[in-house]
């Protein structure tokens, strides 16, 4: 059987401007077996547009504040891609936005006239091909899970059955996890009511995540293990922030913004993975 070797990519965007990359997937498959994958938010290039495509891929100005720019990614790009064909799904937004970004910063070294479209190929939307030929879609507008998703198409359509070799470290895990975005109802707060236990400290509090933590790789679930009880959980920081969860590689914007806030008066309490463990352990024993 004929070697089939390439990288599938998808980027998301913030804003209708396609120097505006702020997340990228790609997934590498060597003789189709899908080998390596990599996911990392990126800090998009500024432009004028006020209109953001959060409501498409969750992801806000401030996610993607201190992520590395296009730019600082390009090198573990292109060591992933080196001269294997991309495979993407709608060429006139992935193969540009290489082009736009690549012309923004002066880069070169990536062929992209070696691209096949998968769209070209099926004629129909990534979500629609996935459900006729029974390829799982669960986070659609994820660039990681999009470009999994195109990876698994162009094997289907060269008659293979898709195998995923692709280890992750924990660290890896938690660096995938970390860039997660939460899912739409753990950001919506419980009422008093609904909260069986109301004597915690997250009680009606206003909570912010930030980091990643060994106890806890998924982002989502700690945020929905606290908002049962009773937590507020939010994306940013600000003056009505009452407790700030800490994890390593936690944010530098947001500790930046902590210490402002502490400096004029703001009590905030900061809570960091040992002392968050002991808390839940406390809380699993009751």
């Amino acid at each position: 059987m004929e070697t089939l070797d390439f990288v599938a990519v998808d980027f998301e965007t913030m804003t209708p401007e396609l120097t505006s990359a702020c997340s990228i997937g790609l997934v590498r498959v060597h003789n189709g077996v899908i080998s390596q994958k990599l996911y990392s938010l990126i800090k998009p290039i500024p432009d004028s547009q006020t209109e953001r495509n959060t409501h498409v891929h969750g992801l806000t100005d401030e996610m993607v504040a201190d992520a590395p720019t296009f730019a600082e990614l390009f090198p573990l790009i292109q060591s992933l891609i080196e001269d294997l064909p991309i495979v993407c799904h709608n060429s006139s937004t992935d193969i540009n936005v290489f082009r736009y970004c690549m012309g923004y910063y002066g880069l070169t070294g990536l062929n992209l006239e070696n691209y096949v479209d998968t769209l070209d190929l099926y004629g129909k939307g990534l979500k629609a091909c996935c459900e006729e030929n029974g390829i799982i879609l669960s986070n659609h507008h994820d660039a990681l899970a999009d470009a999994e998703a195109c990876a698994k198409l162009y094997l289907c359509y060269n008659g293979r059955v898709s195998m995923d070799q692709a280890h992750y470290s924990l660290k890896e895990v938690m660096a995938n996890k970390e860039a997660r975005k939460y899912e739409h109802d753990t950001l919506m707060p419980l009422s008093s009511d609904e909260v069986e236990n109301k004597d915690t400290i997250f009680f009606q509090k206003k909570v912010v995540i930030t980091g990643t933590f060994c106890a806890y790789p998924d982002r989502d679930e700690l945020g929905s293990i606290l908002k049962s009880f009773g937590a507020d959980i939010n994306t940013t920081i600000s003056g009505k922030t009452n407790i700030v969860i800490i994890g390593e590689g936690a944010g530098p914007s947001k500790l930046k913004k902590i210490e402002e806030l502490k400096a004029r008066g703001k009590d905030i309490r900061l809570i960091y993975e040992d002392e968050l463990c002991n808390i839940m352990n406390k809380l699993n024993s009751l």
